[in-house]
């Protein structure tokens, strides 16, 4: 029954088109601080997101607002909260980071950092695990791994599937070790992470034995996969 309204900087086409149609995408941060009765923040902590929500922040909102935070506990300033919450700016104020700031505070509710750890969590992380694994294992398609992109590709052919340094020059050597031998790249997906990279080359017609070898054979390569 709320007027859900939401900022996110970096949203992406898909999540967007997966939005209920009655939330509204602002563009500013600052209408969510001027226009919510309960805020609740989500993102990682950085350098750059440490006290998003600060006294500066705070009196831009309505008064008597709620603030949630279930994300990290940096993400908003404990002392500017409290001090908030004692002037009768804030009303309620649930986080489920305890520090010294907002333990036994009245109207500071403390909620232990369990959520991943709820019956519903364990079981929907162990399908969601499986159901990747499957996705990579079948389609070289990867999602949330710790260590490489995400990277997708519905191929139309053949799909050699490549996890290589992330290094100049090294896409350029792949795909010329497969032009040379003679097959045609008809639709090309790479991403990187850090220090490594995941490359798709999706392949019409049919795939020698002898590719694999060659790709492998490339500085930086590090695992070659065909699948058909």
């Amino acid at each position: 029954g709320m007027k859900v309204i939401g900022y996110d900087p970096y949203i992406s086409i898909g999540a967007a088109l997966h939005l209920d149609p009655t939330v509204k995408i602002v563009s500013d941060i600052n209408e969510i601080y001027a226009n919510s009765d309960y805020i609740t923040i989500h993102m990682p902590y950085t350098p750059q997101t440490k006290n998003t929500i600060d006294a500066e922040q705070i009196a831009m909102m309505k008064d008597g607002v709620r603030l949630i935070n279930l994300a990290r506990g940096e993400l908003i300033n404990s002392e500017a909260v409290v001090k908030a919450i004692a002037d009768g700016k804030v009303a309620k104020y649930v986080t489920d980071f305890a520090d010294d700031v907002v333990l036994g505070v009245d109207n500071v509710i403390v909620l232990p950092h369990l959520g991943a750890s709820t019956p519903e969590s364990e079981d929907n992380c162990a399908v969601m695990a499986a159901e990747e694994l499957i996705e990579y294992l079948e389609n070289g398609n990867i999602k949330n791994s710790v260590n490489l992109p995400n990277a997708s590709m519905n191929a139309v052919g053949t799909k050699i599937c490549i996890i290589h340094k992330n290094v100049p020059t090294t896409i350029a050597s792949i795909t010329t070790a497969v032009g040379n031998e003679g097959l045609n790249i008809e639709n090309m997906v790479n991403a990187s992470k850090k220090d490594f990279a995941y490359t798709m080359l999706d392949i019409i017609g049919d795939v020698p034995p002898t590719v694999e070898g060659k790709i492998n054979a490339v500085d930086g390569v590090i695992r070659v996969r065909i699948i058909k």
